[in-house]
């Protein structure tokens, strides 16, 4: 016990104030912290030193390919890193990602930079949610835009080699390139299959789910992806009974645009927009797949203008016309719809817990009246007993 309590009071000292002198629930919160992150053989975030990486939960994604997953990493670094004050861990899981960059995404399984696997487009997003959280929450922030990584593939390549091919880290990129290529990739669309794709890099799922396929509407601004045989977001149990037949059928495929993926992009989009206004970002904006120009400011202003008509379902059916809704498979009303456009229309319209993704890192997009209401739904409807 004397070791345990001496090993708590030397952690607590390494985290921030706002820790220190925390409640208890927010001490014990922190401290998960130190159990989810450690050196691990297995597991570096890059192929050639062993760097404390971050676990993507404990027991089962602890070690070897299982421990790195970019999305759970990019949906946790604010928690465990930044508000806790742990910047450097922030930083190294960053950069690590950031140079790992290919097709405008990050990987949802890292693998230590030796075999990174891009089959989640929402991995990126939330990465780019982190940068932007990290210029604002740590001193000098802004400064990680101009840092630069080794490329383990070739900027705007789709090229795959291995780790130990001389092309490999033989490129640099800055942080602000790293977010501008993002963009860019994402502007042109994506359209590519996975590298390795077959029963060896997942049993699973079926040959058309390793197609990878990413446009923006650019008369929403909104970006749209995937299809009924691969899972693209966080929801993402690939069904495996023969017996049932769910093999290789995702519960919840997410194809279309859903709902989150737009709130991330509203935040990015606003942010660069801003930075480039004071002179802090160096691009004004991307080429269409067209060879047409759009300002970051226009293509905010395209998914301001158009959020709401898309996703929100109104209470009264008597105000269908003002939004893109089908009022005849409309099962609940008040909602923001979880997709946009999926492959099953019915998806569209379920009521899930990823609104909320969007109404925090883009509150701008929200009527607050209706967001309030919204909230209420998924507070009666989907919050268990506490």
């Amino acid at each position: 016990q004397s070791a345990y309590d001496a090993a708590w009071a030397r952690g607590m000292e390494l985290l921030s104030d706002d820790v220190q002198y925390g409640q208890g629930f927010v001490q014990s919160l922190a401290m998960v912290s130190v159990q989810m992150t450690g050196y691990m053989p297995s597991a570096s975030l890059v192929p050639f030193e062993s760097v404390p990486s971050m676990a993507a939960g404990l027991p089962h994604f602890a070690s070897s390919w299982a421990r790195c997953w970019g999305r759970d990493i990019f949906i946790s670094l604010r928690g465990l890193y930044l508000a806790t004050g742990r910047y450097s861990d922030a930083h190294s899981h960053i950069m690590a990602f950031a140079s790992v960059l290919k097709h405008g995404m990050i990987p949802n399984l890292l693998s230590d930079g030796k075999l990174p696997r891009y089959n989640s487009r929402d991995s990126i997003w939330f990465f780019m949610q982190c940068i932007q959280d990290y210029t604002k929450m740590v001193p000098s922030g802004l400064d990680i835009l101009k840092e630069k990584v080794d490329r383990r593939f070739l900027p705007y390549d789709d090229t795959h080699f291995d780790f130990d091919d001389p092309r490999a880290y033989s490129k640099k990129s800055t942080i602000e390139e790293i977010i501008q290529e993002t963009l860019q990739r994402h502007a042109t669309g994506l359209s590519f299959r996975e590298a390795n794709a077959g029963p060896n890099l997942d049993m699973q799922m079926k040959d058309e789910g390793f197609n990878i396929e990413i446009h923006v509407d650019w008369k929403t601004g909104i970006i749209f992806g995937g299809n009924q045989s691969n899972c693209g977001t966080w929801m993402d149990k690939m069904g495996e009974s023969d017996r049932a037949g769910s093999r290789g059928v995702p519960g919840t495929p997410r194809d279309g645009a859903p709902v989150e993926i737009t709130g991330l992009l509203a935040s990015t989009l606003k942010w660069v927009a801003e930075l480039y206004e004071r002179g802090q970002y160096q691009f004004e904006g991307v080429t269409t797949e067209n060879g047409d120009s759009i300002t970051f400011k226009a293509w905010a202003s395209r998914l301001q203008d158009s959020f709401e008509r898309c996703y929100y379902v109104p209470r009264d059916p008597s105000q269908d016309g003002s939004y893109d809704v089908n009022s005849a498979i409309v099962n609940r009303r008040g909602i923001y719809k979880d997709l946009y456009r999926s492959g099953k229309e019915y998806e569209d319209y379920q009521l899930r817990p990823n609104f909320p993704i969007a109404m925090t890192v883009a509150p701008q997009l929200f009527t607050p009246e209706k967001a309030l209401g919204a909230l209420e739904m998924a507070d009666k409807y989907l919050r268990g007993p506490t």
